[in-house]
């Protein structure tokens, strides 16, 4: 049997060897979403991208707000949030906020994509338009800022942890709202809108001038839905199962092992966040060639000339011809 010390060992090497690499590639992978996604127009113009791009730049804020701190408590055993109360609630509030915005930008993709497929033209233009989805961008954010704020007031450092407080608000989170949030929701949208999107699909009706662009989007949005479906069920019923077993002692052992299948879980579902621009590398060829060109622009930029010096510093003397006319007096 495992003991408690290998696993605490495989904890901070989960962190080390998975985590740090995790932080480094999903940031660099949000950066290049936003700079592929800005230097096109036709991106620009698409719904869909509208809300791949937004959920981009939030999962560029939720790495270094948020998984740096969990990368500093489970590989360095160091934290803020567990020793000060107002980060405690702070880093609680932004992590919950970071972290459904992000989620929820591809499901609204999702539906986006079975409304642009619609055959109703009424339904088509006013759920699938620009101006729509900016709206919702900005709205979906707000959402979810104003719906967790209980949280800066249900959370406090118990036995030198950063946790939520036992109340109502508390249980209806963990029962209801996580599991809902995180996995039912995501699930639903997911299976709905593509279920909808591919009989719309089927039948003989296109409407989209530029349905190259819109097949490759849907290619690089269907498997990040399979993950973040995949990825949210277990993550958003594991405070389900800490919640029910709170009130039982438990041994060294039993806490260490808990800990030990949390980061694998958070590992997992991160992957919403680190993987996604290399998935839109791997099913899109627009996007490889903007990152392709955006790359030979680096490089051209930093790329020295080498110039001959000699050629460059000398001088070239030329003989005087002799007049071969006589002077007129």
């Amino acid at each position: 049997m495992i003991s408690t010390e290998t696993f605490n060992l495989l904890i901070r090497l989960i962190n080390y060897v998975i985590g740090i690499p995790f932080l480094i590639f999903g940031m660099l992978g949000s950066i290049l979403t936003v700079v592929v996604f800005t230097r096109k127009r036709s991106f620009l113009r698409n719904t869909s991208v509208a809300y791949l791009l937004a959920g981009a730049i939030i999962t560029g804020l939720h790495l270094p707000l948020i998984y740096i701190q969990t990368i500093l408590v489970y590989g360095f055993n160091t934290s803020l949030m567990n020793t000060n109360v107002a980060a405690c609630r702070e880093h609680t509030y932004l992590r919950y906020v970071t972290t459904v915005a992000a989620i929820s930008f591809p499901c609204w993709a999702a539906f986006n994509q079975y409304a642009t497929t619609s055959r109703d033209v009424a339904f088509r233009n006013r759920w699938s338009s620009l101006h729509f989805a900016r709206i919702v961008v900005l709205c979906n954010i707000i959402f979810w800022i104003l719906i967790y704020i209980p949280i800066l007031f249900s959370t406090d450092i118990i036995h030198g942890v950063c946790v939520f407080k036992p109340c109502a608000y508390t249980t209806f989170n963990t029962f209801v709202f996580t599991p809902l949030v995180y996995g039912l929701g995501p699930a639903a949208v997911f299976i709905l809108s593509t279920r909808g999107t591919i009989k719309n699909l089927r039948s003989n009706f296109t409407h989209n001038a530029n349905e190259r662009l819109t097949i490759q989007v849907r290619r690089m949005l269907l498997p990040q839905l399979i993950i973040l479906a995949i990825s949210g069920i277990p993550f958003g019923f594991q405070g389900i199962y800490l919640s029910m077993t709170s009130y039982i002692q438990k041994d060294a052992w039993r806490i260490a092992l808990e800990n030990f299948i949390g980061q694998i879980i958070l590992i997992f579902y991160h992957f919403n966040y680190v993987f996604t621009f290399y998935i839109y590398v791997l099913m899109s060829s627009e996007v490889r060639k903007i990152l392709n060109r955006q790359i030979l622009k680096v490089t051209r930029f930093n790329k020295i000339i080498p110039t001959d010096a000699a050629k460059e510093n000398s001088m070239i003397l030329r003989p005087v011809q002799a007049a071969t006319s006589k002077p007129k007096f």
